[in-house]
Parts: C-alpha cells; sequence; structure tokens
C-alpha cells in the first residue's frame, strides 16, 4: 500500500496530572520530555475489556453488517484478512458508497461479476486504499492485508493526528501511522505491523472503531475558569476542554473541541463567580462549592483557613473555631472543604450563619459575590473505612486507614490478625497502624478496629476489615517538569520518591555534554514532587536561552528504595526571566497589610504609603516585620485602617527568584479595608446635571468642560454616597462614551459624614481638547452608587444634560496631495475644516503661510503659489495652485517634481471654523 501523507496538527504527548486549574505567573522556563511511558497503558485500555470476546465481538459487528463469517458458519478469526475482505470491512464500517459500473484495476478476474469489486471501487473512491501496483494498476484482491496497511487506512478514515515520535515495529513509510492507531487504542503497542493481518485482529480493531463512532452527544457544558469549560456527556462520561480564547462573563460563546476523534460543537456562559452550596458532611467538616475554579492562594495559607474568608457563626448551636483550620481544594479547584481544629470539643451540632466573603477569588481574579446561608448540623453517623492500604518493595510493618470522617485518636484499638498494633493519626480523617511482625508484599492480613468515635460522639463499635499488601518493585518514573522561575523547576514522579537520593544525582549538561553541575535539591521531605535549582555557577548565554539536559542519576530511589536502576536523561531548555514581578492584590485583616504578587519573591524593603480614598488623606504604613512567604508579603504592624484606601507601593519593594533577580517597579493599587453592611436598598437620587464654560465660584479650570452634578442619598435608613462613584470618571459617559482621557471629577460640597454624605455637588472636568469636533454631546450620569452598592435610577431631564461643544483644538496639516486632473494643484487637509471665508472675523490663509521646497530636473524651484479654498467635497480644505510668475501665465507640473515638502510657517495665523489658530512648523513631503 502506498504511503500518502496528511498535514496534520502534532498531538502533545505529555502525560498532564496536574489537577484542576493552576495559575502559573510566569511562564518562563519550557521543558520537553521524553515520553514514551505516556501512552504505555493504552492496549490494556484497548483490549483488556472482559466484557466482550472476540468472538462477542465478531458477532456484534456481524450483526451490524460490517462483518460475514465463512460458508461453514464459522468466524475464523484465526485465518489471515485479505485485501478484498478488508475493503468490505472499511466499506461498512466508516459507511461508505459501494461503487458500481467502474473498474479501476486490472487484476485477472477483476470484472463486474466479482463480488468485492464494489467495496474495492468505494475504498479507492474515498481514497483509503489504493494498488500494490499502481504502474501495473493491480489491487491485489487476494493477496494478505498487513497489519501496518490496516493502520495506515485507520489513520486517514479516522483522520488521527501524526504524533511527533514514534516507537513501533512498522515499516519507515508506516511508522507514522502505526504510532497513532497505538496512542489511540486501537492497536497494542508489542503487534508485529509487518505481519498479515489476522481476522481476529482485525475485529478487535474494527469493534474498537465502531465504538468510537457511536459517540455520544453533549449533555451540559460548565465553564469552571475564563478559559476551562467541563463537558458532559450523555453517556455520563465528563471531559475539560482549555480554550485559547478567554469567555466573557455573561455572554453566551459557542465553543469547538475534538473528544475521542470526535468534532463537537456546544455552546457554553460564563457566570458570575458564585456559591452553589454550602455541607456538613459531619461534625468537624464544612464543604463550599463554587461553580468556578478557585484561586487556593485567596482562601488557602499553609493548608490552613484565611481568617474572614469563610465564617461559621452560631444560632442555636455551639460556637466554633473556624479561621485556621485544616482547608483544602479538590483536584478541579470548585470545591472547598474545611476541617475543624482536631480539638475534642471543636465540632458542628445546631444551627449556624455560613458567611463566604468576597475575599475569595476566581483563579482569574475575579472576587466570588458574597454567600450567606443557614446550615443545620445533625451528626448521627458513625464512621465507616474508606480506604486501607499497605504498599512494600517485599515487606513492611505500615498500614493506612481512611475513614470516610475525621476521628478522635485516643481510644482507638486496632489489630491486625489478632496482634494489637498502635495506631497514630496521620491526618484529620487517616491514621497509620503499625504492626510488630513484618507484612509481607502479595499477603493478606485481617484488620479490626475498635472504639472508633467521630467527633460528634457516634462510635463504631467494632470495624472488621482486610488489607492485602501491594509489591511496588517498579522503579520511579518522572511524570512532569513544571517551572517555577528561570532557575527552578518542580519534578513530579509517579510515587513519593527520597528527596535525599537526588542531592548530588541530578546533573545539568549543556547542549554539547560538557557538565555545569549538579542541581540542588530544595525540598526538605519525602514527596512525589520535588524542587530543584540550577548549580551557582549556571550562566545564561547571550542568547538568554539556555538548551541541555538534566541527567538523573541510577541511585535515585522512591520511599520504598526502589531505584531507578539506570541513569535517565531528559531534554531542557531554560530562557532567562526579564520580567519584574507584578502585584495582584492588597487585603487588610487581623494579620495586617498583606500585599501579593503574581509570582514568589523575596522582600527588598521600600516605603508603602496609602491615600485615603473618601479623604485624601495620606496614612503611615508601618512595613516594619514585614514577613515574606512565597508571593506575598504582610505587614503585620499596620493597624486601624477602616474604608478605601489607593497603596502606594515605591520602587524595589521585592524581587522575584530568577537567577539574576528583577526588582518590582513602583505601583499603586486599591485597598479596602472594611466592608459596609446594610440593609439600604433604595437607590441614590441625581437631582440635576448642568454645563458650564465660565468659571463657577472659586474654581477656575481654563482648558475644560465643566459638568455639575448634585445628588443626594437622604432618605431613611440610607447609607450615604459612595465617594469613589461620585469621582470616578467612568460614572459618566459622553454621548455613550467614555469620557475623553484627562478628564477628572472632584466634589466641591457635600452634607453630612464627608466619607459617605447624604448630598453632595460633583464638578466634572472634561479636558477641551478631548472634543475634535463641534456639536451637540449628551452628558450622562450612569455609575454613581451609595456605599450599600445601590445604583442611580436613570430619570430624563434630571441624570443628563445635552450641549453643544465647541472644539478647541488647533487644526494641524495631515495631509497633501497632487491634484489628479490639475496638477498645478497641491490639495492639503487639517485635522479642522480651515474658514476661507473673508468676512467676518475668520482669517483666511495667504501664501505667506506656507513654505515650499520644490526640486524640478535637480535643480530647486522658487514657484509663486496661490492659495484657493476648496469647495464641494473639499469644503474646509486648502488648495495650493503653483505657477512659475505671479502673473499665472505657466503653471508648474507638479507630478514632474524630483521632491516636494509644504510646510505650515510658524507664524502662520489662519484658523478653522471656531477661531483655532493653525499649529505652525507642520510639514508633509508629498514627493
Amino acid at each position: 500500500m502506498s504511503d500518502t501523507s496528511y498535514s496534520t496538527k502534532e498531538k502533545s504527548q505529555f502525560m498532564n496530572v496536574q489537577g484542576g486549574e493552576k495559575k502559573v505567573m510566569k511562564k518562563i522556563l519550557s521543558v520537553a520530555l521524553s515520553t514514551a511511558m505516556a501512552f504505555s497503558m493504552f492496549a490494556s485500555v484497548a483490549f483488556g475489556d472482559a466484557a466482550a470476546t472476540p468472538q462477542q465481538k465478531f458477532d456484534a459487528l456481524a450483526a451490524k453488517g460490517i462483518l460475514n463469517g465463512y460458508p461453514d458458519g464459522q468466524a475464523h478469526l484465526e485465518k489471515d484478512l485479505t485485501r478484498a475482505e478488508f475493503a468490505k470491512i472499511v466499506t461498512k464500517l466508516f459507511d461508505l458508497t459501494e461503487v458500481t459500473n467502474k473498474l479501476s484495476y486490472k487484476d485477472k478476474g477483476y470484472n463486474t461479476k466479482n463480488w468485492a469489486v464494489p467495496y474495492i471501487e468505494a475504498v479507492t473512491a474515498a481514497n483509503l486504499m489504493q494498488g500494490k501496483d499502481t504502474v501495473k494498476g493491480i489491487f491485489d484482491y487476494n493477496g494478505k492485508v498487513t497489519v501496518e496497511e490496516v493502520a495506515a487506512v485507520l489513520f486517514r478514515a479516522l483522520k488521527l493526528e501524526t504524533p511527533a515520535t514514534s516507537d513501533n515495529s512498522a515499516s519507515a513509510w508506516a511508522k507514522g501511522y502505526a504510532q497513532a492507531v497505538i496512542n489511540a487504542g486501537l492497536i497494542a503497542k508489542d503487534t508485529n505491523f509487518k505481519a498479515n493481518a489476522s481476522r481476529s485482529l482485525v475485529v478487535e480493531t474494527a469493534y474498537a472503531v465502531d465504538q468510537l463512532k457511536a459517540a455520544p452527544t453533549v449533555a451540559s457544558a460548565e465553564a469552571v475558569s475564563p478559559t476551562s469549560v467541563v463537558v458532559t456527556f450523555s453517556d455520563k462520561t465528563t471531559t475539560t476542554v482549555t480554550l485559547t480564547t478567554a469567555l466573557v462573563e455573561g455572554v453566551e460563546t459557542s465553543i469547538s473541541f475534538k473528544n475521542n476523534n470526535h468534532d463537537y460543537t456546544t455552546k457554553v456562559t460564563l457566570a458570575a463567580p458564585k456559591v452553589l452550596s454550602v455541607e456538613a458532611p459531619n461534625a468537624k467538616q464544612v464543604v463550599v462549592k463554587f461553580n468556578r475554579v478557585i484561586n487556593a492562594e485567596s482562601v488557602i495559607e499553609d493548608g490552613k483557613l484565611l481568617a474572614d474568608t469563610v465564617k461559621v457563626v452560631p444560632v442555636s448551636g455551639q460556637a466554633v473555631t473556624v479561621a485556621g483550620s485544616d482547608a483544602s481544594l479538590n483536584q478541579a479547584g470548585t470545591e472547598l472543604t474545611v476541617t475543624l481544629n482536631a480539638k475534642e470539643l471543636d465540632y458542628l451540632k445546631g444551627q449556624y450563619t455560613v458567611v463566604v466573603s468576597d475575599d475569595v477569588l476566581t483563579t482569574a481574579g475575579t472576587k466570588v459575590a458574597t454567600y450567606t446561608t443557614l446550615l443545620n448540623v445533625a451528626d448521627t453517623t458513625a464512621a465507616t473505612v474508606k480506604a486501607i492500604n499497605s504498599v512494600a518493595k517485599d515487606t513492611t510493618k505500615e498500614i493506612y486507614v481512611q475513614f470516610s470522617e475525621p476521628v478522635k485518636q485516643y481510644g482507638i484499638t486496632a489489630t491486625v490478625n489478632g496482634a494489637l498494633s498502635s495506631i497514630v493519626r496521620d491526618s484529620a480523617d487517616t491514621f497509620k497502624i503499625t504492626t510488630n511482625a513484618d507484612l509481607k508484599s502479595g499477603t493478606a492480613y485481617d484488620v479490626s478496629l475498635t472504639s472508633v468515635t467521630d467527633f460528634a460522639g457516634n462510635v463504631a463499635s467494632t470495624i472488621k476489615t482486610s488489607v492485602t499488601v501491594t509489591a511496588d518493585t517498579a522503579a520511579p518514573q518522572i511524570v512532569s517538569i513544571t517551572p517555577v522561575s528561570d532557575q527552578y523547576v518542580n519534578v513530579k514522579f509517579n510515587k513519593k520518591v527520597n528527596f535525599a537520593s537526588l542531592k548530588g544525582n541530578v546533573s545539568l549538561l549543556k547542549a554539547d555534554g560538557d557538565k555545569v553541575g549538579n542541581m540542588y535539591v530544595n525540598s526538605d521531605s519525602n514527596g512525589d514532587t520535588i524542587k530543584l535549582q540550577v548549580p551557582s555557577n549556571f550562566a545564561f548565554p547571550s542568547s538568554n536561552t539556555f538548551t541541555g539536559t538534566l541527567v538523573f542519576g541510577s541511585a535515585v530511589k522512591d520511599t520504598l528504595g526502589n531505584t531507578l536502576g539506570s541513569s535517565l536523561s531528559q531534554a531542557i531548555t531554560l530562557t532567562k526571566d526579564t520580567s519584574a514581578p507584578t502585584v495582584v492584590s492588597a487585603t487588610y485583616g487581623s494579620k495586617g497589610l498583606v500585599v501579593t504578587f503574581n509570582e514568589d519573591i523575596n522582600y527588598l524593603g521600600a516605603s508603602v504609603s496609602a491615600i485615603e480614598n473618601s479623604t485624601g488623606k495620606l496614612v503611615t504604613i508601618d512595613t516594619t516585620g514585614a514577613v515574606k512567604k512565597g508571593a506575598k508579603v504582610t505587614f503585620p504592624k499596620v493597624v486601624g485602617l477602616t474604608g478605601d484606601y489607593t497603596l502606594r507601593i515605591a520602587a524595589n519593594l521585592v524581587s522575584d527568584l530568577a537567577k539574576d533577580p528583577n526588582k518590582s517597579a513602583a505601583t499603586t493599587i486599591g485597598l479596602t479595608a472594611e466592608k459596609v453592611t446594610t440593609n439600604d436598598s433604595k437607590r441614590p437620587v441625581v437631582t440635576s446635571v448642568t454645563y458650564a464654560t465660565a468659571s463657577i465660584a472659586d474654581i477656575t479650570q481654563p482648558g475644560y468642560h465643566l459638568y455639575t452634578v448634585e445628588a443626594t442619598d437622604n432618605a431613611t435608613g440610607d447609607s450615604g454616597l459612595n465617594v469613589a462613584s461620585l469621582r470616578d470618571p467612568n460614572s459618566y459617559v459622553l454621548n455613550g462614551n467614555a469620557l475623553p482621557s484627562g478628564s477628572y471629577a472632584i466634589v466641591s460640597h457635600s452634607v453630612g459624614d464627608v466619607t459617605k454624605p447624604t448630598a453632595a455637588t460633583v464638578r466634572v472636568f472634561v479636558p477641551v481638547s478631548g472634543i475634535t469636533e463641534t456639536k451637540a454631546y449628551k452628558f450622562e450620569v450612569v455609575g454613581i452608587t451609595d456605599v450599600a452598592g445601590n445604583g442611580i435610577e436613570s430619570v430624563p431631564g434630571k441624570t443628563s444634560t445635552t450641549d453643544t461643544l465647541v472644539n478647541k483644538t488647533a487644526p494641524k496639516l495631515t495631509e497633501a496631495i497632487i491634484n489628479s486632473v490639475q496638477n498645478n494643484y497641491l490639495t492639503l487637509t487639517f485635522s479642522n475644516g480651515i474658514a476661507i471665508a473673508t468676512s467676518g472675523t475668520n482669517v483666511k490663509p495667504e501664501a505667506k503661510d506656507f513654505v515650499v521646497t520644490l526640486v524640478v530636473d535637480g535643480k530647486g524651484v522658487t514657484p509663486f503659489v496661490s492659495v484657493e479654498p476648496g469647495t464641494g467635497s473639499d469644503n474646509g480644505k486648502v488648495h495650493l495652485a503653483f505657477y512659475t510668475d505671479a502673473t499665472k501665465a505657466k503653471s508648474i507640473d507638479l507630478s514632474t517634481a524630483d521632491s516636494l515638502i509644504v510646510k505650515v510657517a510658524k507664524d502662520a495665523t489662519f484658523t478653522d471654523g471656531n477661531g483655532n489658530v493653525v499649529t505652525g512648523e507642520t510639514s508633509i513631503t508629498v514627493r
């Protein structure tokens, strides 16, 4: 079979095992891993299905008319398959149209009476199969089809993607096809692809393809972040679709994706972040479910719940301590579990008010709306064993048992095969049992647990279970390498490894094989993820990109003692980090002022100040005793803040962890130090909006248009006007658009508390430079709110005013073009239309207002220039007519000029229609 190439997108061969959505602050480091291991599981997935034997699969396909048995009624799965038989299977399997009255091949016996002809012509027309000898036109329909030919046909029919690398037994022309079907789980990796294809192999493969073709429909699609959508299919399976273009909140968007080689299109709307539910599965835990992926750092620090993010206040139950409790997000990042501290009396019982604050952020940085609910807790169910396991290379003394909920440690007794064993807490719901005698791998043991008591007092008197010690003799494998900065990488293994075994055992080599040095091991405990740092003598080349190899020594081992056995090399590319850390957020609470950056940092120390937005006063920020952790700097001595502030951070407060650290720039960020709670639901009122060009009282701002807004929020129970909204230029629009750049607002008068006045006069200044056309403009108030967040109600005649604003911008020469009909005319265009009228106060441009440089035949020419007004569509433009002398006896053909430059004279005084004098010293090169 000929090799036909198809242009396809290469599929990533990384095994992504990192759960949920993790925000990567800086994508500086790219790492290429050899991943032949990533697909070793496919054969067992495709062919280990005990629910259907090869004969049952044959029967299922035969029932659909895809396969036929032999005349003796048997499937004869042991026989090889002919090319004609395979052509029929392909035609039926992919619903091709049989082709009659056409003979494309010259094989002996290839005629209209041959049963195989319609199928061979069908696969030929579909470009799925070709002749064995295309020169002589021979298909070889009685010849045996090989496995690699089967792979090539499936590759084309299913439109599979070409893998970047291949590792199989196929011929050179077919290696890509073979690897594609291996990766798709259709043919096992260890198959001899050069051999003839048996009927059994084709039955297995055809059955798998038939299952792929029976694509489930999309049942639902939920956006859990702006770039991540969880799709649920009609068969209850799910997939996560990662988008390259972020969704816009509240906008229904069509997305297209591929799943199991099927193309899908569905619609999804990114909902505003919110809490879906709050539950207490037991007396010790509270579970908060969100509709979006949550930024872990906004709720959790060092595995503990941040203060004030989730509050549990008793209504009729006993008080509990929530702040500082253990907290974790599920793998999807949408479910927060809070486990109360292990104090015996710290448990839930009764009715509670649960408040989830808007300090909780999504991974996109959007606040989750504040959520309040009543939670009734009455735990009457005793704990059960959720999971039990024991792993050993040969022997072990340890068994881990996980209960269905957190339980008390004291009082539990454990026996293994009747022998009393010690039991200690490993985590809230998991305990470690340690035996006196060795437990052998592959052996089952009886485990008995008595007096297991949960924190609500429910007792499981006796729990009997068993555990089989799992033998683990496999070497650890690298699953992924994740960038941390341009000098740190996180290496994730498929199981816990002995971090000490990596010390001095991971080398960094240059592209030419020269050793840079040993990587430093920055982890201090065993785990499945180890942080490595480049050697101290590492330096980036002038290109700022380093390409080399990480070599893991054979002595690297897991916690059970299984070693790599032989060295393992991984290609690595490091790109120098030249981006400075930036501020993501600033929060204030019981711990003081916390400033969070977009990446892990080192604290250098610089001044930090705050301006109180309501009064404009400068507030001192005490930065002594600053504590740096990860991406955060905490100033614990900052106290007494209340309200809204603008935080000003000087340059060089922090640096990142790059090899050559980048220091932060000076910046400002908003800070809310108090949340106002109120029952105010009434909207504030705008009583009038007026426009004036003259000065009012003591306010003189030449160069600005002035709007005056009067607003009140003074009814009984009202919380007062939000000063920030009064001052925000975005609270106002001009002809439906944002105010021109440079606009600003001040509160010139207020009644009551200046931080939340009951009435206020606001002056809004719009720069005249922002008005480039004289016409009527509608100024409208749209964003003023009260302290409770209620927005104004639009009232015609009250919340807007329409007035004519005059363009005060000086006209400027923007274009000069030689007239295509009268080639001695030069048409000048200005940013504003020029006033040509001779009457009134308008100044007409004259020849002296322009300086012309003209070169013809290599010689400078001093032309006579006549100024004429534009008419019709050229009204407001200026025509310069060029002549050899003042008599206008002979015009100058400008199209023959070597060069032509026209400039507005420095002292030009002509104006536009609004009396604005032209900008001098502006020139245009015409030729």
